[in-house]
């Protein structure tokens, strides 16, 4: 019994050490990890930002987005027991034509949880401000 133990440790250590050996194998383990590292830095930047509730103390609204070509999807979650209104500024993806900020209101109801959708070919959202209400 024990030879069969020493066997099975002993086979899994050498067909280890031969794949550790082989350059080819290891050639194409860091190859998949390469890939994965630049489709993992390829994929959409997700930005976040949240403001505090007036009640119940110690929750907060926390909003998400990412930037697009065309327009921006910001994502929200309010843990307020009231309606929240935050002023999201965006701005200029590039330095030519108007660089000075845009502004854009939102109110989101207590406890919801959801996504609005804002135009933004020119411009990226950059924060979330808590307002007392959108005019």
């Amino acid at each position: 019994m024990k030879y069969k133990k020493l066997t099975s440790v002993l086979l899994g250590s050498a067909v280890t050490a031969a794949m550790v050996l082989t350059p080819g194998a290891a050639a194409s383990a860091q190859a998949s990890a390469t890939k994965a590292a630049a489709t993992a830095s390829a994929g959409a930047v997700v930005e976040r930002d949240s403001v505090r509730c007036s009640k119940p103390s110690g929750k907060w609204a926390n909003y998400s987005w990412g930037e697009g070509n065309t327009s921006v999807t910001i994502h929200f979650n309010n843990h307020c027991s009231h309606k929240v209104s935050v002023k999201i500024r965006f701005v200029a993806k590039s330095s030519v034509g108007d660089n000075g900020p845009k502004y854009r209101c939102m109110t989101v109801n207590a406890k919801t949880k959801g996504k609005k959708k804002f135009p933004a070919r020119l411009y990226k959202a950059y924060s979330v401000t808590r307002v007392a209400r959108c005019s």
